[in-house]
């Protein structure tokens, strides 16, 4: 066995199992947070802030207790010579780029030799990949074909997989295994005052949504690793604490890609070795998958030089959600986008009149809208906050015409238009008097001192993206209504 197998599968040898006097302890407490995660019930925001405060108290006791059983990973840094003997060995082709430290711990492939726009760097078969497929064909797979929760969340069988093949020393995917970052800078590693960091941001909302989905995960397959009979036999449950689904859960959404089923009729939630060391940057999509060969293949979406690092476009992604499920923000976002929550209001004595207009004209009455990064106002939301401003009037005048399209508002109804943008102006204003920072403050922290964690870092960051987006908004309206 090489060194870096030995590395990953001798982590059994040194971790404690979790004793049975410890799970007793561990069970009220999970009943009471799976309960917690399991409500449905819609809450003020002031009553969310305090069931969110109570679930991060209540896993801080479970992680407490879980504490002298965590998994310590080997340190990465030693584990990439066997990585690429691995990838090798199956097929893999990369000769152009290899795998180096880009800023301290965080890690990009880099160019060996000068690469062409649209010439291939990478070929990775499908046998190296971890996939719903590969879990379905390994011990999980009996437990997927019983288990609805693992038949129905593509991303949870593969993060279950992930942890099977961890805990099994001779899988044969441990020379990948070895070389995961062992924590992520993720949402699920935010403490609770780096998540008050993101107070009144828009992203919050699917920051408690994500956080409650895998705690609640969580809870369900500790409970599941005592009852089940097969899933005891699995040799997961001695081993499983929430820092470990944790981290299972971020490997898997950081680096999860959805690819062609072997029947080309179908998707799969798949890992891809080495493939996911790539790091984002503007640019076009440039990977395509060989059904035939069952091979990934990345062309470069630019030229890269010698020692460039070489980056790839991940897709036309918000920062906010970069942040939530990648662990990164990226300033120069060019696909960078805010959400703004709007709706027609049921209270609205015109409602059922805007209703029926948005639906001729086509246009959702309750968003999801956005402020684009490039196009501060598109032309659906200026549909709707047109709608949402029109008297009676108004609205019985374009009801009543027997044209279809969105051309119904034209020009002619330019006062309408300084409505509209009013109305946005006013809301816009109120999202950024919201926040407790301003934008130059926010700058000037980053300016003059180093946040206290990452996640503190990310935050700001993300808060800057938000509050430019809006401030430019701000201003386009102003310019509209003048």
């Amino acid at each position: 066995m090489k060194k870096a197998d030995k590395d990953i599968s001798n982590i059994l040898l040194q971790v404690k199992k979790i004793p049975k006097q410890v799970k007793e302890q561990l069970k009220p407490l999970v009943q009471r947070l799976l309960t917690k995660c399991s409500s449905a019930k819609a809450l003020t925001k002031k009553a969310e802030w305090d069931e969110i405060t109570e679930i991060f108290e209540t896993l801080g006791t479970i992680q407490e207790l879980e504490k002298d059983y965590r998994i310590t990973f080997p340190d990465r840094k030693n584990n990439w010579e066997r990585f690429y003997e691995w990838c090798e060995e199956n097929g893999a082709e990369f000769s152009s780029v290899e795998v180096q430290e880009i800023k301290e711990g965080n890690f990009g492939t880099v160019a060996k030799i000068d690469i062409k726009e649209n010439e291939p760097f990478l070929k990775i078969p499908r046998k190296i990949m971890m996939s719903e497929i590969s879990a379905k064909n390994s011990r999980l797979g009996p437990l997927i074909s019983s288990d609805p929760i693992l038949q129905h969340m593509p991303n949870v069988q593969v993060a279950m997989h992930l942890l099977t093949e961890l805990l099994d020393p001779k899988s044969i995917w441990l020379p990948y295994i070895s070389i995961l970052p062992s924590s992520y800078s993720t949402i699920l590693y935010f403490n609770m005052n780096e998540i008050k960091e993101l107070q009144k941001s828009p992203v919050l909302d699917e920051v408690f949504k994500v956080i409650r989905s895998v705690v609640r995960q969580y809870c369900y397959f500790f409970q599941l690793f005592q009852r089940d009979t097969y899933a005891r036999s699995l040799n997961i449950g001695q081993y499983f604490t929430y820092d470990l689904y944790r981290w299972a859960v971020s490997s898997a959404m950081t680096r999860q890609n959805v690819l062609p089923h072997p029947d080309g009729k179908q998707q799969v939630t798949t890992l891809v070795p080495l493939f996911d060391m790539c790091n984002h940057a503007n640019g076009k999509l440039s990977t395509d998958f060989d059904l035939e060969k069952g091979t990934l293949i990345s062309y470069s979406f630019k030229s890269f030089s010698k020692g460039e690092e070489v980056c790839m476009f991940y897709g036309p992604r918000t920062n906010a959600e970069f942040m939530v499920h990648n662990g990164f923000v990226y300033p120069e976002n060019e696909n960078d986008a805010i959400e703004i929550k709007l709706g027609i209001s049921k209270n609205d004595p015109l409602s059922s009149r805007k209703n029926e207009l948005c639906s001729k004209l086509k246009v959702s009455p309750n968003g999801p809208f956005f402020l684009h990064k490039q196009k501060l106002v598109n032309d659906e939301l200026l549909k709707f906050l047109e709608i949402n401003v029109m008297n009676s009037e108004d609205l019985e005048r374009i009801l009543n015409e027997k044209q279809e399209s969105a051309d119904l508002l034209s020009d002619e109804f330019s006062d309408l238009k300084r409505k509209a943008f009013s109305f946005l102006k006013d809301r816009v204003n109120l999202l950024l008097l919201a926040y407790s920072t301003t934008l130059e403050e926010d700058e000037d922290l980053l300016k003059q001192s180093i946040p206290e964690s990452i996640h503190h870092f990310l935050a700001v960051q993300l808060r800057i993206r938000e509050k430019k987006i809006l401030s430019a908004a701000y201003a386009y309206c102003v310019q509209n209504i003048t």
